[in-house]
């Protein structure tokens, strides 16, 4: 049997049916209909009948379903791991990344209309992602892009934001939505956040927009699922089913009751695909703290092309940190951002602020820091001659207009 298969079983002959999850030597899982798991022992199981799958939706009659496909509703899904690609290894209890998972297809509503296809592209948790997975990430979105698709990710939470952000900035121009959604517990767990996620971001694949975005559940129940920018993003919370927030800007949209319904703050589709699938790695950040030795920060700073500092408040650091900076401007562009949630760098108040500005600091405004950081890296890989003056433009919807007017 393969993982997503249904089955009906017996247990002291009484009748039940489920979904084939996995089994050993001893044991075997299935989730029931109820949508919990149970484990059995297999002298006590008897499995009475196996459903054909087809594409990985269930079909009981033995016969070939056919989807009904409306034009346009085609959704490619690639999965990279994460919680949402993973399941529980019931030997030690710890969740694990799976390359089968069609069987979440069962368990997902309002998507017959579409046509869907889904290719593993990875099997990691989000933070063995690096700068060569979003390259790969990007190549093949633009592969399924280029064939009529909108696309969907399947990614771990804890580091999304920066893959939406590294997408967001290599794509300058694509003809359908880019969408990443994860979950916060794993498809084969009872009250799994993940069905109803890939339900919203499968019926946002469909719309008009030409952007990469970010889709997950609204609030901690299963009614409403956004749709985040993915330059203005940010995981807020450890565990909760909203942990992402559109931090100082719109949602673009929101699924709710079976339907789309679009701010029409957004970037329409364009015409083709443009991809630039280039970046630069030698860029860093520094979360500047309290205390911090000058010797510590040169460490970090030191022989990179960029680096993108969180500062306190309105974008600070030390007296000592701004001595590290001069030392290293000749040969390093600095940036600043805030550790902020809320609001802009503004290095125009205070006199330390006009001091990192004396020596060479750049303000980004409201750009969140993990953003300016893959900005970063996209500029200097694809626009060397034109990187400070791009760094404070806004490219991709990252910085608010009207910040960039001088209404603070």
């Amino acid at each position: 049997m393969k993982t997503g298969q249904k089955i009906d079983f017996k247990i002291n002959d009484k009748g039940y049916s489920g979904i084939y999850i996995n089994s050993n030597d001893n044991y075997t899982t299935i989730k029931l209909d109820t949508g919990y798991n149970i484990t059995l022992r297999n002298d006590s199981l008897k499995i009475s009948k196996v459903y054909d799958m087809d594409n990985g939706v269930i079909n009981q009659s033995n016969t070939v379903r056919e989807p009904e496909i409306q034009k346009d509703k085609k959704t490619y899904i690639l999965t990279t791991g994460g919680t949402i690609g993973s399941s529980i290894d019931y030997k030690t209890g710890a969740v694990k990344p799976v390359k089968d998972i069609s069987y979440i297809y069962n368990f997902v509503n309002n998507i017959s209309q579409y046509e869907i296809k889904h290719e593993n592209i990875d099997s990691i948790l989000s933070e063995n992602v690096d700068i060569n997975k979003w390259i790969n990430f990007a190549r093949k979105a633009k592969e399924k892009l280029d064939k009529g698709y909108g696309v969907v990710f399947f990614h771990g939470t804890d580091t999304m934001q920066y893959s939406s952000a590294a997408l967001s900035f290599m794509f300058e121009q694509q003809t359908a939505p880019i969408l990443f959604t994860g979950s916060q517990r794993s498809p084969d767990r009872p009250s799994s956040d993940a069905f109803v996620n890939i339900e919203g971001s499968i019926n946002f694949s469909s719309a008009d927009i030409g952007e990469v975005c970010i889709s997950m559940h609204s609030s901690t129940s299963d009614n409403s699922v956004s749709l985040h920018r993915g330059v203005r993003a940010r995981k807020m919370h450890t565990s909760r089913r909203d942990a992402f927030r559109s931090i100082d800007a719109e949602e673009i949209g929101v699924y709710q009751n079976g339907r789309v319904k679009l701010n029409g703050n957004y970037k329409k589709a364009g015409e083709k695909n443009i991809l630039k699938d280039k970046l630069d790695e030698n860029v860093s950040i520094v979360y500047f703290y309290p205390g911090m030795d000058e010797s510590q920060f040169q460490n970090i700073a030191s022989d990179k092309k960029a680096v993108v500092i969180m500062g306190t408040g309105l974008g600070h650091v030390s007296e000592n940190i701004i001595n590290a900076i001069k030392k290293l401007s000749k040969d390093t562009y600095f940036f600043m951002t805030s550790q902020c949630i809320n609001g802009s760098v503004n290095l125009n108040v205070y006199s330390t602020g006009r001091e990192l500005l004396n020596a060479g600091v750049i303000p980004l405004y409201d750009m969140l820091p993990e953003v300016a950081m893959v900005k970063a890296m996209y500029l200097l890989a694809n626009y060397p001659d034109n990187f400070t003056n791009l760094m404070k433009q806004n490219l991709r919807g990252e910085i608010n207009n009207r910040i960039l007017i001088g209404d603070f």
